[in-house]
């Protein structure tokens, strides 16, 4: 994230101890560096699409998380001895690399090709809702009125948004597939969001992202090389036909929406703390819509519109102190 299409909701680490914010002078460059992070993570679905002209979807994935875990091996060996993890968490680590990169990624593209980028944003920030099911259903978490509601909102913006305000012939929209695969998407990241609770709470969370990204890559690899039914042409084999601007959108996925956004986010829960970070993520849709229609001529009807402020505002009312605080389930440290 999502692509996550926001990190504090995909984590929604309202747990996290923080310091006491600091004011505005002494931070003011911490917060022009979040109002990055929306940037990129919202044209993060225009930047895939244009990687897709050339590549397939497997094989986008692949190159950008090779690129990114390369990063992250760099920055983890400048860490040195705060970024060793425990061999017996390692099988941990693999299993949320499947279900964070390798699978996540490759549902997350796929998607992508048969939707428009506004679609993807504003579905992709339903996905701490997703968690809050979870929730209920594991029995993590009592079920409120509060969390209701704000569950029952963000589905009706999804359907919303969806079906174009024509409910009555929504499984006939011409984004129907690609919607419905970004929706698993979406559970997917929330089960990962669940499952990452013990690695999130033994190790920092970017030292846990890095290695997630790694494991996840390593997952990966042997679809460089094999032809499969995923990908029938191996990146070995499109690498050297793709043009110019798809490796940069290959690298700028890596380098700016994976390692980039991770590290700057967490700075900022470090440096203000966590509730005013958390501000920053509901400009992800935004993004993601605005650079759909500059880029894409993504049309900006009046559903759509509508359809994010119900998912914004039903993602906000769920992750309220007095609603569903996953807070509890994924509590987080600092950098």
């Amino acid at each position: 994230m999502n692509e996550q299409t926001t990190l504090y909701n995909n984590f929604n680490i309202k747990g996290i101890a923080c310091t006491k914010p600091s004011p505005w002078k002494k931070f003011h460059n911490i917060y022009l560096l979040l109002m990055t992070v929306p940037i990129f993570l919202g044209t993060s679905y225009v930047a895939a699409k244009i990687g897709m002209r050339d590549f397939l979807p497997l094989n986008l994935v692949i190159l950008r998380f090779v690129i990114a875990s390369l990063v992250f091996t760099l920055i983890l060996l400048l860490k040195k001895g705060t970024s060793c993890i425990d061999k017996k968490d390692i099988p941990q680590f693999f299993l949320l690399g499947f279900l964070a990169i390798t699978s996540f990624f490759y549902i997350h593209y796929t998607g992508l090709q048969y939707t428009t980028s506004t679609n993807a944003g504003l579905i992709m920030a339903t996905t701490p809702v997703f968690a809050a099911l979870f929730c209920i259903i594991t029995k993590k978490e009592k079920v409120t009125t509060r969390s209701r509601l704000g569950i029952s909102i963000a589905f009706f913006g999804v359907l919303l948004v969806i079906s174009q305000g024509e409910f009555g012939s929504i499984f006939h929209q011409k984004t129907l597939l690609g919607d419905g695969l970004l929706v698993l998407n979406a559970l997917v990241w929330a089960w990962f969001t669940l499952k990452g609770k013990t690695v999130l709470e033994k190790y920092s969370p970017f030292i846990a992202m890095a290695y997630i990204h790694i494991f996840g890559t390593i997952l990966l690899l042997p679809f460089a090389i094999v032809p499969t039914v995923l990908a029938e042409t191996t990146l070995l084999q499109q690498l050297p036909t793709v043009s110019r601007a798809t490796l940069l959108a290959s690298a700028y996925l890596a380098i700016f929406c994976s390692v980039y956004s991770y590290f700057i986010w967490y700075l900022g829960i470090a440096k203000i703390g966590a509730v005013k970070t958390a501000i920053f993520s509901y400009f992800n849709p935004i993004m993601a819509t605005l650079a759909g229609i500059m880029i894409f001529d993504d049309k900006l009807t009046l559903s759509i519109v509508l359809g994010g402020l119900f998912v914004i505002i039903g993602v906000y009312i769920t992750n309220q102190k007095n609603a569903i605080s996953l807070g509890n389930v994924l509590s987080s440290r600092k950098i």
